[in-house]
């Protein structure tokens, strides 16, 4: 996360009443919850978020929708279950209790505001068992924004980079809200809520970055010297080595400025050596490394630094956040 203060002063203000391993009790609520509607199926419906059924006095509703989760077979049901433990452990290593505290709550409170608009407005998510089961999606989506290098077991089988499966998640979220009716719509925004207020400034300065990137690319393919290769007097290879002449490289990024082929760099006095102009844009904070020493190097923003702060792989888990 990147630039916020106004997070770190309230987690000074209030911190101490965050609850510690927040996900080992949701888990095991929901271990009970699950046993119980084996048992009474509509026993389900008394914990679900119900706005009509709040504004009679079952305020419960109003948290214990989490705990009910995707009802299906025993042993896909533990699995899910299991996979969110893993992955609110390792956010809440990463952020810290309060901040994982404060990305999973803000994301219940949302949910049950988006709820109660339903209502007002005539709809009613009240059939849906999971309720919560977008913002258990927005966690791994965060765990992924963060260690998109991570490799996980799809089907416990095959391993797959976390990136990936992020970004299939947000493929299956994105297809889900744009063929969902309108209380689906709000139900994912509500959800995405905490994912966007941690990760929406450093996913927009990425996008823009791409954007810059992309437009000055296009800049320096325009200035690309054009020759018709049927005009008198010329060859109809292009020449794009002729002395005197800059010619943009395309596998470098820049101009080269140099002999033409097969001809002496040095013969004359006239001549002008091969000079590369070659332009870096990722920079390591550390150690100072680019994509230019190492093109096959890669390089991630941490999430965590209070800035605009670039490591390479060797430093992106090994270094002091910059606050």
């Amino acid at each position: 996360m990147q630039g916020y203060n106004w997070l770190d002063d309230l987690e000074r203000k209030i911190g101490k009443a965050a609850i510690p391993n927040l996900m080992r009790y949701v888990i095991f609520g929901s271990a009970i919850v699950y046993v119980i509607s084996l048992i009474a199926p509509n026993a389900v419906y008394f914990l679900n978020m119900d706005p009509a059924q709040v504004l009679r006095g079952q305020v419960w509703r109003l948290i214990t929708f989490v705990f009910v989760p995707s009802l299906g077979n025993p042993l896909m049901t533990a699995l899910s279950l299991f996979c969110y433990y893993w992955i609110g452990g390792a956010l809440e290593r990463s952020w810290g209790t309060f901040k994982f505290n404060f990305f999973f709550f803000v994301g219940v409170i949302a949910i049950d505001i988006v709820l109660f608009i339903s209502y007002f407005l005539g709809y009613s998510l009240t059939y849906m068992y999971h309720q919560a089961g977008y913002l258990f999606q927005s966690m791994f989506l965060a765990l992924a924004t963060m260690f998109p290098d991570f490799r996980v077991l799809l089907m416990l089988i095959i391993p797959i980079k976390s990136s990936w499966m992020g970004y299939i998640s947000a493929a299956l979220l994105i297809y889900e809200f744009i063929i969902g009716t309108l209380p689906i719509k709000l139900l994912i925004l509500a959800s995405m809520v905490g994912y966007l207020i941690f990760f929406g400034p450093v996913l927009y300065q990425r996008v823009m970055r791409l954007f810059k990137k992309d437009q000055f690319q296009r800049t320096m393919n325009s200035s690309q010297p054009t020759r018709n290769p049927f005009e008198p007097g010329r060859s109809s290879r292009t020449d794009y080595g002729a002395p005197g002449r800059g010619a943009f490289n395309g596998n470098t990024g820049g101009f080269s400025f140099g002999p033409k082929q097969g001809t002496n760099p040095t013969a004359g006095a006239g001549s002008a050596g091969q000079n590369v102009t070659r332009i870096a844009f990722h920079h390591c904070t550390i150690c100072g490394i680019t994509e230019l020493d190492d093109p096959n190097m890669t390089f991630r923003y941490c999430s965590q630094c209070n800035g605009n702060y670039e490591y390479c792989e060797n430093h992106i888990r090994n270094h002091q956040h910059i606050q």
